[in-house]
């Protein structure tokens, strides 16, 4: 009866367990669903978080274009230079660097665009678009992202983005607009991979598709004010996420939203599909419910097979037990997955654990941690194998120490039963284990000192005629390291001066049984010469006779060399110590006596910025006698405020090795500062090395004055010129009027002198006029604040020249503007240079049958010119070309003031270039100059 009922108990068990584990693996399939959703919805709302970020960053630079944009367009307007060629160029460069804006222009109050970055659009009327009249009606209105729609110009799709400019009392000045290429986002959009059916969309607030990703042109500037992320789910927060159908597409997507938060008119969704984020818990669900039935009809059919083993196990275990306690070693069983099921008590008494704590896994942690791993891993793979196992490993003993031992186990199979139980034991090796050790650690420091010294070992057995050579020492005969060779081929590579020694110390070896040290020189099969030092000693048998002998040997080469070189170093040494010294001696005589003589303070400094030496006239200047100031003491002769920019020219000269130059002030013997310019340059040695350093100081305080006191007069003379100039003007004015009044009371009398007096009064009052206007515009030049921008020269020259040409279109100019000519510089003194220079030129070819006048450059050397084919000049008398009241040519022939160059030669110099002439007599003249190109 009890046999009956075991099998059902088992039977029994065996359905409790299916349906417990069944139970458990649905509720983890349930939980790894919901966990797979929730991290699909993570990442979706995370992605939605970057896209967000990504497009605000977008229409954050838009939004900081159209700032630039207004603020540089007002500042051209407030210096007088806003026209459509300036405008078009500050839009042109704020879209330089932004790929995703196609254009920027300007609308007036009216809704036309005053400016355009395209030429061709300027003067539309776009007064009638939903971005303009939202500013028209919103007097609060700022910054403003518009729906999509059709460019009028290009057709393409476009989103504008706005910025009101309004005037001091809230009305309409102009809108600056922006065109957003809503491909641009579809771009950024491609390198997020959501799957195949994933999408990306942008909408604006009213439900109009502004970009999606993957794009369908046919959506884009639909209404999908319906959808559920429009009409419910956005109400109620910026951002979310839900599971829904897809309204556009069909496909059940998980869908998060986010409204940017600096521009809510803008909603980003992200979806990523709903079967493509379960697809691998459904293939995951499938694999492990099969292996749940496999495993579920697999333990019944062990269970059956168990049963009919546990019998006969259970008489063999009894018989094991027995005879395991007996043995020494720890002896265990393990099962077919390796958990131990029986120890001896062999365990309790070497770790002094109880047995209960070795069965099953437990025994690994007596096993040393370093060990544990690669143990667990031996033991995976011989279970899996089958095959015999044996490792070493440490164990913990009663008394807390490690003692290696060696673990054996092997595999046993009962007839009819396909499981294997494993037996094995575990044998205490520490002593060998730690004698091993030894033994290596020995080996390696052998090894180590051969190499170090170049030593190795070697043995000739007598008996083989063969010699045994070690690593190292078949290394020094550049032969092979397993290499035996025949004692007659060593003898063989003796050089023929070394011969004989060896040959005497090996048979006194053999035959007398001495040991021998000697050096010799020997030949490798490479044909190198190597010197090796060889110590050898015989072998003997039990019977006493010498049967090896055997020894070490080392490269000594470097050493026979050194020797030698040393000898022969020695042998010339002191004559050349002798020598340099004496030249040493002179060339220092040399120096000391060309320093005290010279006018100037010389001085050496060594590598560590310490002076070694001054010269007389260091002592003149700042008094006392040596050796004071030398070492670090001079520098307390230094201005404090010098002191740092020496020391750090100090610091840069020693590190590169450049000469160490500078001003600075020093303090004379009388008290006073005297400014100097020091000078010094780096000796340097045989090696390269830099031995010391030599300088000089040269006086320059009374150039400093003087040069002081120049700028002082020029500037008071400037100053003067304007003020006289300016003083000038009124009673100039006067005697203008006055002369103008004379000619209305003589116009009834009949002509006589005294109209022509009073026509050579008011000529020569209109000259002085003109020269005063000349004056007061050199001064103005040298006064005026620079202000650094990019000035257009093509616009301007070409501004100028047409000008001109209205003035007089009799004169029938040809002239030529190279366009794109662009510098930094003054707009102001530019103007003048150019009105200057043309107004020369224009006035120089008067007399040219065929007038021509060419204006041209180059950016790339920063060199611009202006060239006419005038009368040209003599350039024998250029360098008074650009001199105050300087004339090449006779009033009588061209009038003028002699003061048109002169300001130009000084606005050229003010803003950094340079200015010059190229001309000949009845060939034109070319006038240069140089600014760094924009």
């Amino acid at each position: 009866m009890r046999r009956m009922r075991r099998p059902l108990r088992d039977a029994g068990a065996l359905l409790a367990i299916a349906l417990l584990t069944g139970a458990l693996l649905l509720f983890a399939l349930l939980y790894q669903r919901e966990a797979a959703l929730r991290s699909a919805e993570e990442l979706t709302s995370a992605l939605s978080r970057v896209i967000a970020e990504q497009t605000g960053r977008t229409v954050q630079s838009a939004d900081q274009a159209l700032r630039l944009a207004a603020t540089r367009l007002d500042g051209l307007r407030d210096a007088g230079t806003l026209n459509q060629a300036t405008a078009r160029v500050v839009l042109r460069e704020e879209l330089r660097d932004l790929p995703f804006l196609r254009a920027l222009w300007v609308l007036d109050a009216q809704g036309t665009v005053l400016f355009h970055s395209n030429a061709t659009s300027e003067g539309m009327s776009f007064a009638d678009r939903e971005y303009f009249q939202v500013h028209v009606r919103d007097a609060q209105s700022g910054f403003q992202v518009g729906r999509v729609i059709r460019s009028r110009t290009t057709g393409q799709w476009m989103i504008s983005v706005t910025r009101p400019v309004r005037n001091r009392d809230g009305s309409l000045r102009h809108v600056v607009v922006g065109s957003l290429e809503p491909p641009h986002f579809e771009q950024l959009w491609r390198g997020v991979d959501l799957g195949r059916s994933g999408a990306v969309a942008l909408y604006h607030r009213s439900g109009q598709m502004l970009a999606r990703t993957p794009e369908q042109e046919a959506l884009r500037g639909a209404d999908f004010s319906h959808l559920p992320v429009l009409k419910e789910y956005l109400p109620r927060a910026p951002e979310g996420s839900f599971i829904r159908e897809s309204g556009i597409d069909g496909v059940k997507r998980l869908l998060a939203y986010r409204q940017l938060a600096a521009y809510p008119d803008l909603v980003v969704v992200v979806g990523t599909g709903h079967a493509e984020v379960l697809q691998p818990w459904r293939r995951f669900a499938a694999l492990a419910s099969t292996v749940w039935a496999a495993a579920v009809a697999i333990a019944a059919l062990l269970t059956l097979q168990l049963r009919r083993q546990a019998r006969r196990r259970e008489q063999t275990e009894l018989r094991f037990r027995q005879l395991a306690q007996a043995m020494p070693q720890i002896v265990f069983v393990a099962d077919e997955s390796g958990a131990v099921s029986f120890v001896n008590q062999r365990w309790t008494e070497t770790t002094g654990r109880p047995v209960e704590e070795a069965l099953g896994a437990r025994w690994q942690q007596a096993v040393h941690p370093a060990d544990r791993s690669e143990m667990v891993g031996k033991l995976s793979a011989t279970i899996r194998s089958g095959q015999e196992m044996q490792v070493e490993h440490r164990l913990q003993y009663r008394d807390g120490s490690y003692r290696w031992q060696l673990l054996r186990a092997v595999p046993v199979q009962e007839p009819g039963d396909a499981k294997h139980t494993w037996f094995g034991t575990a044998t205490d090796i520490d002593a060998l284990k730690r004698a091993q050790q030894r033994l290596h650690e020995q080996a390696d420091q052998l090894h180590l000192a051969g190499r170090l010294t170049r030593m190795g070992y070697w043995r000739a057995n007598l008996a083989t005629q063969r010699v045994t050579l070690s690593s190292e020492a078949a290394a020094i005969l550049d032969m092979a390291p397993d290499s035996e060779p025949l004692v007659q081929e060593v003898m063989a590579m003796f050089a023929p001066e070394s011969l004989q020694r060896g040959v005497v110390a090996l048979r006194r070896a053999t035959e007398g049984g001495e040991a021998f040290d000697l050096e010799v020189e020997m030949v490798t099969p490479t044909g190198r010469h190597v010197w090796i030092r060889s110590i050898g000693e015989p072998v003997r048998d039990e019977q006493g006779r010498v049967v090896a002998v055997h020894g070490a040997q080392q490269d000594i080469t470097l050493r026979v060399l050194m020797m030698e070189e040393i000898r022969r170093l020695n042998a010339s040494l002191e004559e050349r110590i002798a020598q340099r010294t004496s030249e040493l001696s002179r060339q220092e005589a040399l120096f000391r006596a060309l320093a005290e003589q010279a006018p100037l303070p010389i001085w050496t400094v060594d590598p560590r910025g310490q002076v070694t030496f001054l010269s007389r006239a260091w002592y003149d200047l700042a008094g006392g006698a040596p050796p004071q100031w030398l070492g670090h003491e001079w520098a307390r002769l230094l201005h404090p405020d010098d002191v740092l920019a020496v020391q750090q020219n100090w610091v840069r000269s020693a590190s590169t090795c450049e000469p160490f130059a500078g001003t600075r002030r020093i303090r004379a013997r009388d008290g006073t500062y005297h400014t100097t310019t020091y000078r010094a340059v780096p000796v340097r040695g045989e090696q390269g090395e830099v031995l010391f350093w030599v300088g000089v100081d040269t006086d320059i305080t009374d150039i400093t004055a003087n040069e002081a006191a120049l700028r002082l007069a020029n500037k008071q003379l400037e100053s003067f010129s304007y003020s006289v100039s300016h003083d000038l003007q009124s009673p100039l004015q006067r005697v203008g009027s006055y002369a103008r009044l004379l000619q209305q009371e003589l116009a009834a009398l009949p002509q006589g002198a005294a109209q022509h007096y009073l026509a050579r009064i008011q000529a020569n009052a209109d000259a002085m006029s003109e020269l005063i206007r000349g004056l007061l515009a050199l001064a103005h030049v040298s006064e005026v604040d620079l202000i650094r921008t990019t000035v257009n020269l093509s616009d301007l020259a070409t501004e100028i020249l047409q000008q001109l040409a209205t003035e007089q279109p009799r004169r029938g100019v040809q002239w030529t503007v190279q366009p794109g000519l662009a510098v930094v510089g003054d707009a102001r003194l530019m103007r003048s240079v150019l009105e200057n220079l043309i107004g020369n030129a224009w006035k120089f070819t008067a007399r040219e049958a065929h007038p021509r006048i060419e204006v041209g450059g180059s950016r790339e050397r920063g060199e611009y010119f202006v060239r006419d084919n005038g009368c040209g000049f003599d350039m024998a008398y250029a360098d008074r070309l650009f001199g105050t009241f300087q004339r090449l040519h006779g009033a009588d022939e061209f009038p003028g003031t002699g003061i048109g160059l002169a300001t130009v030669a000084r606005a050229i110099s003010r803003q950094g270039g340079r200015v010059w002439a190229q001309a000949a007599p009845g060939e034109g003249a070319t006038f240069y100059f140089t600014l760094p190109a924009a």
